[in-house]
This record gives structure tokens, C-alpha cells and sequence, in this order.
């Protein structure tokens, strides 16, 4: 997966597009997908992964899948 990162409002805390997130999030809904390995493969931390999919849970961004 492709992602441009732009540089965030904080030092050392980049920004990724929505689109990379949707991409993860959708990823990760797939059955037998292990969500820290996922993270992994596409260099971020898996408890963003995990903040990701609980905003999309939460409503602030559309539902992705039926597990969300």
C-alpha cells in the first residue's frame, strides 16, 4: 500500500491520508488477518491500526465493514 506521509503538527508525528487509513481498516477486516502483523508489514504502530478502526466504529469516519 501507498502512503504519502505529510509532516504533522507535532514533531515525529507524521499525518497519513485517509486514504491509506480506509486501505488498513478494510485490510484488517478481512478474516484471519492479524492485525498487528499488518501494522507491521506497513510500517506503523498496531495501536494506531486500532485507533483507526475505533474511529470508523465510533462514526467519525463510514463503516468499512461489518466487524466495525
Amino acid at each position: 500500500m501507498q502512503k504519502n506521509v505529510t509532516p504533522g503538527r507535532r514533531k515525529g508525528c507524521p499525518n497519513y491520508p485517509p486514504e491509506f487509513k480506509q486501505q488498513l481498516v478494510a485490510a484488517s477486516c478481512e478474516p484471519g488477518i492479524s492485525i498487528s502483523k499488518l501494522a507491521l508489514e506497513n510500517g506503523i504502530n498496531a495501536n494506531l491500526l486500532f485507533k483507526w478502526r475505533q474511529q470508523w466504529r465510533e462514526g467519525s469516519k463510514r463503516p468499512i465493514c461489518d466487524v466495525l
